[in-house]
């Protein structure tokens, strides 16, 4: 993972976009990143609430490692253009009724 890397997390269910901002490896020996969420209100909201409810921030601005994942923008953007029908994802065993990859194959 590099600076500029795109990366996704998920926190209790919310699955979060971004961009790494910054790595750093501490003295245990992982790399902690800082990362540029995309369009994240609704963690923001999450944490706002946990903290009313808590009196503790349990906002997270470093990531361990293996905390974040890797992704490909063309994978994704092939991901949501499947599932809104948008086009064939080429994914044979593809379930989604709306994608042009079912609309394109031969019923024998």
């Amino acid at each position: 993972m590099d600076i500029g890397s795109l990366v996704w997390n998920e926190y209790h269910g919310l699955l979060r976009f971004g961009t790494i901002a910054s790595k750093t490896i501490k003295e245990d020996g992982w790399a902690y990143y800082t990362v540029a969420w995309h369009r994240d209100e609704m963690y923001e909201e999450q944490m706002k609430w946990r903290e009313t409810m808590t009196h503790t921030n349990y906002y997270i601005t470093e990531y361990r490692k293996d905390m974040l994942h890797l992704f490909s923008r063309d994978r994704l953007r092939d991901i949501v253009e499947c599932v809104s029908g948008g086009k064939k994802c080429g994914y044979q065993k593809c379930k989604n009724k709306k994608c042009k990859q079912k609309r394109n194959l031969q019923l024998s």
